[in-house]
């Protein structure tokens, strides 16, 4: 009777220990940009890790660049997405999950989305859309910070909107249900876009009203974005958040604060740029810091809802919407 009475107690710890296990993971947090594969030929210290992203508690998803390099792949940087793609399957082989919907996403993993930074990926052939689709690219920004093909950078100030090639890439990446990403282009090029008829997103970008630099957006840019029902990931540079190049954790939450006054409390999430950053928020160095930002955030006011919203809810939301549009 003692052995069955142990082994009853023991099956009922085991029960209340999966309900609880089932509780704990109670926030998705998605991170929309980082530059690890590309890092990863340089180094083996990065900012993205496995322990990092495996939290107690939380079910990760990190977006991570085929970044096409200062060259736009050219020279020594001709094969450099098939040295990143490379760098993608150590990272499988070492735990990562990859994922192409966030109904993926598994708890227990660290779930990786592939994105494209930089449309000169593509060549001069359409066709080359097909290949990273079936790679399970799910965001393109069709530039980075170099004029190409199809459209212009927002840092060279151009006055230009996409080129005819960077329509005919925009019409057959919605034809994969790939978003478009315009962290990187000019504001014509942006406005082009939003007034389609398929939201776009800026994966790592901040409030051009908070810190004047033109990779940053202005309040009627995310204004139209939210009204759209497009997404922001706030960026983590300090260059992005502050004139003066310095920030804290706090400058972070003021620049996703005001992203929420404007109307975007369900568009608005985070967007790093670890990897691809040489300094950082203090307090903020690493991607395990994320979840003390969300303390933080909550003592200065925002609710719990809103918390589990900016951490990935409402990129989520905001991916589902790419998934089933027509």
């Amino acid at each position: 009777i003692i052995i069955v009475n142990g082994y009853c107690f023991q099956l009922f710890r085991l029960v209340i220990h999966q309900i609880l296990r089932r509780e704990v993971v109670w926030m998705l947090i998605c991170d929309t940009h980082a530059d690890t594969l590309h890092r990863m030929q340089y180094t083996k210290n990065t900012d993205i890790t496995l322990k990092r992203l495996t939290q107690p508690g939380h079910t990760w998803v990190q977006a991570l660049a085929l970044f096409v390099g200062g060259n736009g792949l050219k020279g020594d940087d001709r094969y450099l997405i098939e040295r990143e793609l490379d760098n993608f399957e150590i990272l499988k082989k070492k735990g990562f999950h990859q994922i192409r919907s966030i109904e993926e996403a598994l708890p227990d993993k660290v779930n990786a989305i592939l994105t494209i930074e930089g449309g000169e990926a593509f060549g001069d052939d359409i066709s080359s859309v097909q290949r990273f689709a079936e790679l399970g690219v799910r965001v393109v920004a069709l530039i980075w910070n170099n004029d190409n093909l199809l459209a212009h950078p927002a840092v060279k100030g151009s006055d230009n909107g996409l080129t005819p090639f960077g329509w005919q890439v925009t019409k057959e990446l919605r034809k994969y249900h790939i978003a478009l990403d315009i962290s990187h282009l000019n504001e014509r090029g942006s406005w082009e876009l939003m007034e389609s008829n398929v939201p776009p997103m800026a994966s790592h970008s901040c409030a051009r009203a908070l810190c004047d630099h033109p990779r940053n957006l202005t309040d009627e840019q995310l204004r139209a974005l939210f009204h759209a029902g497009g997404y922001v990931g706030v960026n983590f540079y300090p260059v992005f958040l502050k004139e003066s190049g310095q920030a804290t954790v706090d400058d972070l939450i003021d620049h996703i604060a005001y992203m929420c006054d404007l109307g975007g409390e369900r568009c608005v999430g985070l967007g790093s740029d670890f990897d691809g950053i040489d300094c950082y928020p203090e307090g903020l160095r690493t991607p395990d810091q994320i979840p003390a930002m969300f303390e933080r955030m909550k003592a200065r006011g925002f609710d719990d809802q809103l918390i589990k919203n900016v951490a990935g809810e409402n990129f989520a939301r905001y991916l589902a919407q790419i998934d089933h549009n027509e």
